[in-house]
C-alpha cells in the first residue's frame, strides 16, 4: 500500500485519514465493520478529537480509536504528542486507544511509538495496531527509507568525522557544548552543531535550552553508527592466516610492533565473554611491521587475523593496555562488532550490555583537554 503521493500531489490529511480506514477493511475479517465514529462530534472532557473509527468485530464488541493524522512525524515528535492530545487521552479516558497516521515513520520513531504502546500506521505500510476489545494485532513492513524525503540543512550521520563524534558523544559524560565537542574532538563547530541537531531529532541525545547535550542514548547512538559503518569496509581490511592460531598471535602483540590495538572478537571477549574468539582484529598503524612480527601469511579463505588501518585516528582514543596489549575503547569494539560477521554482532551485543551495566568503568567524566596539543 503506497498512498503518499497522488497525481495531485500529497494527500491532504482528511485523505489520509479515509486510507487508514480502507487498509484496516482490507486487513480485517470481512464480518468486521470499519468506519468513522458514530460519535457524532466526538469529545472527551472538552478534548475534540479531529478524527476517530470505530472498530466492531462480529461479536458485537467494538472500540473507538483516537486518529493522530501527521505529514511529517519523527523520534522527537513522539515526546510532543505524549504531551498534547495524547497525554490528554491517556488521563482521561487511558482505554481509547491512539493510532498514528503518518506518510511515513522512520524504525526509530516506530520504536518509540511501541514503547509508548501508540498505534501507527504509515502511508507505505508499516504499522502495528493492538487492540483488547475486539482482540486486533496486525504488523506489517513498509519502506525502509523515506519515499519522498525533503531537504534538509542537517549534517548526515554518516562518515569519518560522523563516527569521530560519536566516539566522544558515547565515551564522555555530558554536560558538555557544541564549542567543547568541536575543541576536544577537533571537528568544525558547525559541523558538530549540524550533527546533533540530526542526532537530536532522532531522540538520541537530549539538549538544554540553549544547545549544550544534556544526555546520550549511548546504546541506540552507537547502533545507529552502526548503521552507516562496517569494520571491514570502512577500514582498510586485510585478511591473514596464523599458523600457530589467533589465541598465539595475540600473546605475540606484546613486541614492539609499532602502535597496534585489539579490536572485534577479542576486545569483546575481555570484557563480555561470550564464546571462544576465532578472529583477531587488529588496527595498526604499520600493517607490514605487524604481519612480518607475528609471522602472518595472506589469505583470502580460512584467515584468522585481520590487519586494519583505521578510518579516523579516533579508534586510538581512550585504549587500554592490559598485559602488554593495547586494545580499543569498548565503544570502538562495540561497533566493530555489530557490523562484522559470523558471531561478532552477538558479541557486540553481549559488549553492549556490559557497557550499559558498567558505565564507571569505561565512560569519562570531562571531554578530554586538547589545548597543550595545539
Amino acid at each position: 500500500m503506497v498512498f503518499a503521493v497522488t497525481e495531485n500531489g500529497p494527500l491532504a490529511e482528511n485523505d489520509m485519514a479515509k486510507a487508514a480506514v480502507a487498509w484496516l477493511q482490507q486487513r480485517l475479517p470481512e464480518s468486521w465493520e470499519v468506519g468513522p465514529t458514530s460519535r457524532a462530534d466526538f469529545q472527551m472532557d472538552g478534548t475534540t478529537v479531529g478524527a476517530a473509527i470505530d472498530i466492531k468485530g462480529s461479536n458485537g464488541t467494538y472500540t473507538t480509536v483516537v486518529v493522530e493524522v501527521r505529514r511529517g512525524f519523527g523520534p522527537r515528535d513522539v515526546d510532543r504528542l505524549l504531551t498534547g492530545v495524547g497525554r490528554t487521552l491517556k488521563l482521561l479516558s487511558p482505554n481509547i486507544p491512539i493510532l498514528l497516521v503518518a506518510t511515513w515513520l522512520s524504525p526509530r520513531t516506530r520504536e518509540l511509538l511501541a514503547a509508548e504502546q501508540i498505534n501507527y500506521l504509515d502511508l507505505t505500510g508499516n504499522a502495528r495496531i493492538r487492540l483488547d476489545n475486539p482482540t486486533v494485532y496486525i504488523e506489517t513492513q513498509g519502506a525502509l527509507k523515506d519515499p519522498n524525503p525533503q531537504p534538509k540543512g542537517k549534517a548526515r550521520v554518516q562518515g569519518p568525522k560522523a563516527g569521530r563524534l560519536i566516539r566522544f558523544l558515547v565515551d564522555v559524560r555530558p554536560p558538555y557544548g557544541v564549542r567543547e565537542l568541536a575543541a576536544s574532538s577537533g571537528l568544525a563547530v558547525s559541523y558538530v552543531s549540524r550533527v546533533l541537531t540530526s542526532l537530536d531529532d532522532e531522540a538520541l541525545v537530549e539538549r538544554f535550552e540553549r544547545g549544550r547535550v544534556k544526555s546520550v542514548d549511548v546504546i541506540r547512538i552507537l547502533r545507529r553508527w552502526a548503521e552507516t559503518y562496517d569494520v571491514f569496509r570502512t577500514n582498510k581490511a586485510q585478511r591473514y592466516l596464523a599458523p600457530a592460531g589467533a589465541a598465539t598471535a595475540l600473546e605475540q602483540l606484546r613486541r614492539s610492533v609499532g602502535r597496534a590495538a585489539v579490536t572485534g572478537s577479542f576486545a569483546a571477549r575481555r570484557l563480555a565473554p561470550v564464546a571462544a574468539p576465532t578472529l583477531l582484529t587488529v588496527y595498526a598503524d604499520e600493517p607490514k611491521a605487524v604481519v612480518e612480527a607475528l609471522g602472518l601469511i595472506p589469505a583470502d579463505q580460512g584467515a584468522n587475523v585481520a590487519i586494519l588501518q583505521a578510518f579516523n585516528p579516533v579508534v586510538w582514543e581512550s585504549t587500554s593496555v592490559v598485559d602488554g596489549v593495547t586494545y580499543v575503547a569498548p565503544s570502538q569494539a562495540a561497533v566493530d562488532c555489530l557490523t562484522g560477521n559470523g558471531r561478532m554482532p552477538a558479541e557486540g551485543d553481549a559488549l553492549l550490555q556490559w557497557m550499559t551495566d558498567n558505565e564507571s568503568l569505561w565512560r569519562l567524566d570531562r571531554l578530554p583537554d586538547r589545548s597543550a596539543d595545539e
